[in-house]
């Protein structure tokens, strides 16, 4: 029963990640929608940035409040992007 748990989860948050992904390319071109043709290249340029910006910060901060540590002090203190472990390890993984 925990196996179909953890797979409904991955699935679940799988599925809320793509959603996510797929809002911004739809803000990018309401956006463009809404403003003066000679500006929807600078527009477009923006929403890339934002999103640059969202996944590197997501990477480095975000994972480590995402999937901290089990009660080993401060939220994600062993999964930060910077910390010297070579593993990441999901610590809800059935063993």
């Amino acid at each position: 029963m925990d196996e179909l748990a953890l797979s409904l989860d991955t699935v679940w948050m799988l599925l809320a990640a793509m959603l996510v992904f797929w809002m911004q390319p739809g803000f990018a071109l309401c956006e463009a929608g809404f403003t003066r043709g000679k500006n929807t290249a600078n527009i477009l340029m923006k929403n890339f940035v934002d999103f640059m910006f969202g996944s590197l910060l997501f990477y480095f901060i975000g994972f480590g409040f995402m999937f901290g540590s089990e009660g080993a002090g401060f939220i994600g203190a062993p999964n930060w992007a910077t910390s010297a472990s070579t593993t990441v390890t999901c610590p809800s993984k059935v063993s």
